[in-house]
């Protein structure tokens, strides 16, 4: 939804203009030469060190962010998903200006993050340049409600669990990560709006990804010395499906015949992101890139049937295969294998104490809703355990945070709160689902299938694991602002190429053959209506409709 304002409009002249550049060029000189003499003149002070690298970079980010508040959503974005808490636990984008271990630590009393200030930062850029330029425009789309009710439940939720002698900083702890959501949601539906910026911005999700990846790998390295069964996780529950993110997009960088760059580095990078998915051992992140494998097939399977018919038996084949060989095995090799015991009902040691603890806190969970169905025990509230569990308190909240994280919505903030994030995550889905079938052949439907398949294994790994942390959400919202604003991005004309390169392939060439290997002549198959069976019509209309008739023809 477009919205022009009160103010009159005035076209400006070419004068007006000139002008505008050139203040703005001034002040960004200014801004990035007094940036440069603070940062000289602490350096020649304290010495160079890691923290003055990371405040200068965290400067020119806001200096980039106010010339362009797009670039916000890219460094979002970029820098969330290049930390993780545990294995990074010195990276300071997601962490606060009061954690200790930040290389950015101020102080005790600054209690928001980088992240969180960059989304202001981003926000106040994009209103300012809308007041500047007299021309206002706020694009909502179909998932803006959904996720706008999510956030105000959530907000019930902390207010009741204060109200009830509940811990503010950990009520706040664990609510102020869910709204990002929709804050995300906003910035990437209004800011991203070209198809050039929806690559650019994939781009820079599988790169910091991949950048965790290889990180992960040097830490089994240097501090594991490769020995990954010496721990239960490396980095945080939901890195997992931040992998699992790069290698779906990765697989359909392929399918949908994406570019060449592309499908050249995304196949060098999956050996590092694969070791460190291993080792961080998540059953639920091999059970959802299992899931979401799948349903690219059935994707596969409409669309070329042929590479379908070739890849899903050899597939299916080959892991049976290694499930045969390492059903048994209990090293590196076999975590799969071990993951696909656990839920045929035999689970190694290990998994079956992990599945157990599982088990008396979803009785605990249980306990809890049962107690207070409507409201929630309240955020900043410990829950109530009924049934013993075993000792974790090395974890601080595991009196406040349950692995299923979707049932911790209802039993923490009630039942406003767990329906209105169905609502959310099943428009996501409705909506991921119609724009996939909407957008053209080729990058832009691989890259509505990527995030919808990365929301559907998001919140599906919820169910099992932990999730509600700030990167996965930072994550979750921006892919569904690409979600609801795919189909608009899409229909906008594309704009008349300039040839940078002389070989460069004309935009409305007929596409290369995608699979040299394959005896066809890359013409899509014919698109076929599925067969729907219609909807039964109940008894009483029927007796209605002869009734109607029965008296139209007494009247004739």
């Amino acid at each position: 939804m477009a919205v022009d304002a009160f103010l009159s409009k005035r076209v400006p002249t070419v004068t007006e203009y000139i002008r505008r550049a050139q203040i703005s060029w001034w002040f960004m000189f200014l801004g990035l030469l007094g940036l440069s003499s603070i940062a000289s003149l602490l350096m020649i002070r304290n010495t160079p060190s890691w923290s003055m690298i990371a405040w200068i970079i965290y400067f020119a980010g806001i200096v980039a962010i106010f010339y362009n508040p797009r670039y916000g959503v890219y460094m979002i974005l970029g820098f969330a998903l290049m930390g993780d808490q545990v294995m990074l636990f010195i990276y300071p984008f997601s962490k606060n200006f009061s954690s200790p271990e930040s290389m950015m630590f101020l102080s005790r009393a600054v209690n928001f993050s980088p992240l969180e200030s960059y989304i202001i930062f981003t926000f106040g850029a994009w209103m300012g340049r809308m007041i500047m330029e007299r021309r206002f425009r706020f694009y909502m789309g179909t998932l803006f409600w959904p996720a706008l009710i999510f956030a105000f439940f959530i907000t019930v939720g902390m207010g009741y669990g204060i109200l009830r002698g509940g811990a503010f900083k950990i009520a706040l702890m664990e609510v102020r990560p869910m709204y990002y959501i929709p804050l995300m949601l906003i910035l990437t539906s209004n800011l991203i709006e070209t198809r050039l910026q929806v690559n650019r911005l994939m781009w820079i999700m599988a790169l910091a990804i991949a950048y965790k990846g290889i990180a992960g790998v040097i830490y089994v390295a240097t501090v594991l010395q490769w020995d990954i069964g010496s721990v239960e996780q490396i980095g945080e529950h939901a890195m997992s499906i931040h992998f699992n993110a790069f290698f779906i997009f990765a697989i359909i960088a392929w399918f949908y015949h994406d570019s060449v760059l592309k499908r050249l580095i995304f196949p060098v990078l999956t050996p590092f992101l694969f070791y460190s998915f291993l080792a961080n051992h998540r059953r639920a992140g091999f059970l959802t890139l299992g899931l979401g494998i799948a349903i690219i097939l059935t994707m596969l399977y409409r669309e070329n049937r042929k590479l379908f018919f070739t890849l899903a038996p050899t597939g299916l084949v080959i892991f049976l295969v290694y499930l045969a060989a390492f059903w048994n095995n209990t090293g590196s090799i076999g975590i799969i294998a071990r993951a696909v015991r656990s839920v045929v009902g035999q689970p190694t040691a290990r998994d079956a104490a992990s599945n157990v603890y599982r088990d008396l806190e979803n009785v605990n969970t249980m306990f809890n809703i049962n107690r207070s169905p409507i409201f929630g025990i309240g955020f900043g509230n410990k829950f109530i355990i009924v049934a013993p569990m075993p000792d974790i308190s090395f974890f601080t909240f595991w009196e406040y945070i349950t692995h299923n994280s979707i049932m911790w919505i209802w039993m923490e903030a009630g039942v406003g709160a767990f329906f209105s994030l169905l609502l959310m995550t099943g428009m996501t889905m409705i909506v991921g689902g119609r724009a996939v079938w909407n957008m053209p052949y080729g990058p832009l439907r691989g890259v509505a299938l990527t995030a919808t398949l990365y929301i559907f294994m998001h919140f599906t790994y919820g169910y099992a694991d932990m999730s509600w942390e700030g990167i996965s959400l930072t994550f979750v919202g921006t892919m569904m602002g690409l979600i609801n604003s795919l189909e608009v991005i899409a229909a906008r004309p594309l704009p008349i190429q300039v040839k940078r390169w002389p070989w460069v392939p004309d935009a409305d060439a007929t596409a290369e053959k995608r699979w040299p290997w394959l005896p066809d002549h890359g013409v899509l198959p014919p698109y076929c209506q599925p067969n729907v069976a219609p909807m039964p019509v109940p008894a009483y209309r029927v007796a209605q409709a002869a009734r109607a008739a029965e008296r139209a023809a007494h009247n004739m």
